[in-house]
């Protein structure tokens, strides 16, 4: 049976964590692999998910590990929705302080 493996690269801003890993994962790249089996039995071609495993390096050792890859998606989408702490609540006196400055800083420019 004909087989095939893909590879991309998934970013994490923050720690996370997945239930195939033991540990918390520190923040940074990482790379997945999809392998994929070929299903002989139709009239046209497709490929059926057989495995996806995340590379994990610690102490100069790279592991395979396997991971589901919905839990994967959600975790990434979690990482993306996150707010980043260094930038101020839009709720916050910071932000509303700041953007009343751009809107008189945009005037002041309009006005020229």
């Amino acid at each position: 049976m004909a087989t095939r493996t893909s590879s991309k690269q998934v970013t994490f801003r923050r720690p996370f964590l997945l239930s195939g890993l033991a540990d918390m994962q520190p923040a940074g790249t990482y790379v997945v692999d999809t392998e994929e089996e070929l299903i002989d039995a139709l009239s046209f071609s497709a490929w059926k998910r057989v495995a996806t495993v995340m590379q994990l390096t610690r102490g100069g050792a790279t592991e395979y590990l396997p991971v589901d890859p919905g839990e994967l998606s959600e975790a990434q989408m979690r990482d993306v929705a996150q707010i980043d702490a260094s930038l101020p609540s839009p709720t916050s006196p910071r932000s509303w302080h700041e953007g009343a400055r751009a809107a008189i800083n945009e005037l002041r420019t309009r006005g020229r």
